[in-house]
């Protein structure tokens, strides 16, 4: 698949091929775009047309909409990929003020998911700033759910 390179605050497509591993959250996962189910905060996360070889109109990438255009990362996001070039694993991870480029190695460990989260995941986490509106809406949901519980324990005999 087409290559990315950073541009600023953004990526662009390069010349080269990366072959992406396909992390379903990660380019979108950040608090800011996250909905909720039932009052469960869930990410937004990518459709298969996030790998499409260019932007096509009225296409969606992600399926909250957030990103707009193929490859593309948001801000506390991340994309990983293996650099056919050098044989090791990469990754542009965005969680300052602009996304940056990290050479993780070769991949070791019982699987590429344990391997990219064991050098990600306490960054990602750190960044995390709260989503204030959806933990209002959180909060909210939950507090009906309880009310609708305790309604019903009151029918039910001592």
């Amino acid at each position: 698949m087409r290559a990315i390179k950073i541009v600023g605050k953004t990526t662009e497509d390069t010349a080269g091929e990366f072959e992406y591993l396909v992390e379903a959250c990660d380019p979108c996962e950040a608090n800011p775009y996250a909905y909720s189910i039932q009052g469960i905060a869930v990410s937004d996360f990518i459709t298969p047309h996030y790998y499409d070889p260019v932007v096509t109109s009225g296409t969606r990438y992600s399926f909250g909409g957030h990103i707009e255009r193929p490859r593309q990362i948001l801000s506390g996001g991340y994309i990983s990929f293996a650099n056919p070039q050098t044989n090791e694993f990469e990754q542009i991870l965005f969680l300052g003020p602009k996304p940056v480029l990290r050479n993780l190695g070769p991949a070791s460990g019982a699987s590429l998911r344990m391997f990219v989260d064991g050098q990600t995941y306490d960054l990602a986490q750190k960044s995390r700033k709260p989503n204030q509106a959806l933990s209002k809406s959180v909060k909210a949901h939950r507090a009906i759910v309880e009310q609708a519980a305790l309604e019903r324990a009151k029918s039910y005999p001592n």
